[in-house]
Order: structure tokens, then sequence, then C-alpha cells
């Protein structure tokens, strides 16, 4: 079986499953609040140059809690529903299943930019207009196929370590900080421009922002360092989930008893 016809197998698996439990959807809810916020803010300043800022940095949370929160329970909850067994029994890797599963729940995060939008034009009167619509399209696609990337690694990194609870609960606020989606990397302080730069979201943010301003110059570069980053990442969580697999069999640890 082909590796996209396994994730395709994956995808139909997590709508199965997100059905009976649609909590990942959550996310939706808290998008547009989050949105409100932010654009009230905005707008009782008169800070109309922070406009863009406060309806794109909901949907770049949305991913990134879609990726943290919920992604990255994958192959927790499967341990604790019993499914893991089945899937690792399964001739196919483990890896590029809980990747299709990941890339499900990450669709339902980058819905939240649609909301976004259209809280701000039905609830503000703010339209926000595109000023290089196809370099964003592109920034979008390339943004989600990261946090794809991403979320797997996450997943694997989440049931790899005994304090997965502990990391879940600290890689929120920092990653929106780093990532420049609460305020641009230039604002930071100069020795964390480096740590922020290895965050994608930081070069999603800046260019996202620089499309809707019509400053998208030179976002084949920053593309090409989103979808980087997401591979680099997506690699990693291959590598990993493989040898917790490995390491599961070995030590007769797939199941609980």
């Amino acid at each position: 079986m082909s590796a996209l016809r396994v994730m395709w197998s994956a995808v139909l698996l997590q709508v199965a499953l997100s059905r009976r439990r649609p909590e990942h959807a959550l996310i939706l809810l808290i998008a547009p609040m989050q949105t409100t916020t932010m654009l009230a803010l905005a707008v009782t300043t008169h800070r109309q140059d922070v406009v863009a800022n406060a309806v794109i940095a909901p949907g770049l949370i949305g991913l990134w809690v879609a990726a943290l929160d919920y992604a990255g329970r994958v192959v927790r909850e499967d341990r604790w529903a019993g499914r893991f067994s089945a899937l690792i029994a399964a001739p196919v890797p483990l890896g590029l299943v809980v990747a299709g599963r990941v890339a499900t729940v990450v669709l339902v995060g980058a819905a939240a930019f649609v909301e976004s939008w259209l809280v701000a034009a039905l609830g503000f009167g703010r339209v926000l207009t595109v000023a290089d619509p196809g370099p964003f399209a592109v920034a979008i696609t390339a943004t989600c196929l990261a946090t794809v990337g991403t979320a797997t690694l996450i997943s694997a990194v989440f049931v790899m370590s005994r304090a997965g609870d502990v990391l879940q609960n600290s890689l929120s606020y920092p990653f929106y900080i780093l990532g420049g989606v609460l305020v641009p990397v230039t604002v930071l302080p100069g020795w964390l421009h480096p740590f922020s730069r290895a965050v994608f979201l930081s070069w999603s943010a800046d260019l996202l922002r620089d499309t809707v301003h019509g400053d998208a110059h030179g976002w084949p570069r920053s593309v090409a360092v989103i979808l980087g980053l997401g591979a680099a990442a997506m690699a990693a969580g291959l590598w990993l989930t493989r040898h917790y697999v490995d390491r599961a069999r070995r030590d007769g640890t797939v199941g609980f008893a």
C-alpha cells in the first residue's frame, strides 16, 4: 500500500473517531472569542495598523492548538482506547497513520482563519483585504503542511516522554511569543531572534502579515523555509514513532498488561 493510500485511510479513520468524540472541534468555539478580544483592543485604541494581526493571530493559534492539544494526544489516546495493538499489527508504518490523522485535526484548526475573518467583517465591520492573494494562499497551505509535520513530531515526543502532560501545558504561550503570533518577532529582544527563526510560526506570521499589506516581495524564500522546517519535523516524528513502536515490541509494552 502506498504512503498516500495509508494516509488517506488514516484520514477516514480520524473522521470516524471525531464524529464520536467531537472535542477536536472545540477550537472553532475559541477562535471567535480570541478574534473578538484582539479586535476590540485594536479598535478601541484606534490602532488600524494591527487589525491584520488581530485577524491572523487567532488562525495561527488555532493551528497550534490543534497540533498541540489534540493531535499531540493521538497515540496516547490509542493506547488508552485499546487501538494501539491493532494499529502496530497492521502492515503499514504507524508514523504515516499518525500523520494522516493529524492532518485531519489540523484541517479543522485551519477553519479558524475563516472564522476570524468573518468575525472581523460581520462583528466589527473590518473587512480584511489581502494585497497579495496568491502568495497568501500559498503561505496558508505551507503553514498547514508545516503544522502537520510538527504535530507528528509532537505526538511522538509526548508518547515517549513521561512528562507528556507537563510538556503539553507548557508549549503554548512560549511558542506564541517565539512564533511572532501575538507580536512581530522584530519587537522581541535580539537574543530571542535565532530561537524564533527555528519556529516555523515566525516565518508564517511574518509572511501572512506581509501578504496582507502587499510587502511579500521575498515570499518564495519564506515558503521554502516553512516547508523545510515542517519536513524536518515530519522526518523526526516518523523516526521517533518507528523507534517507539520497535521499543514497545521489543520490551513487550504494547499493551498495559
